[in-house]
């Protein structure tokens, strides 16, 4: 089955464009928010030192640090809460 979006027509196995996200940083505190397609991360000084909670859309109230991020990185999955971490923000992309 074919999706129309955005004026274009993907097929089934092709990627979607994301069509909306938000900015989140970790001094915004806890997020929760409805099931998301990925996350951009954006990079500090050190890439390869941050990290940040996740809890995943099979596992809201399980909070899993994902760390060593290089970050200005997609990670593409599904998640549903972000809460603290030492990244610079994320980027919610559906």
């Amino acid at each position: 089955m074919d999706i129309r979006a955005f004026g274009s027509v993907y097929g089934q196995q092709a990627a979607l464009p994301y069509a909306s996200g938000f900015h989140w940083a970790p001094s915004d505190g806890q997020k929760t928010f409805t099931t998301c397609r990925a996350v951009y991360t954006e990079a500090k000084s050190t890439p390869g030192t941050d990290n940040v909670y996740i809890g995943f859309n099979d596992a809201a109230t399980d909070l899993i640090q994902i760390e060593n991020l290089q970050g200005n990185e997609l990670l593409p999955f599904g998640a549903v809460t972000l809460s603290g971490g030492s990244v610079q923000g994320v980027i919610v992309l559906y």
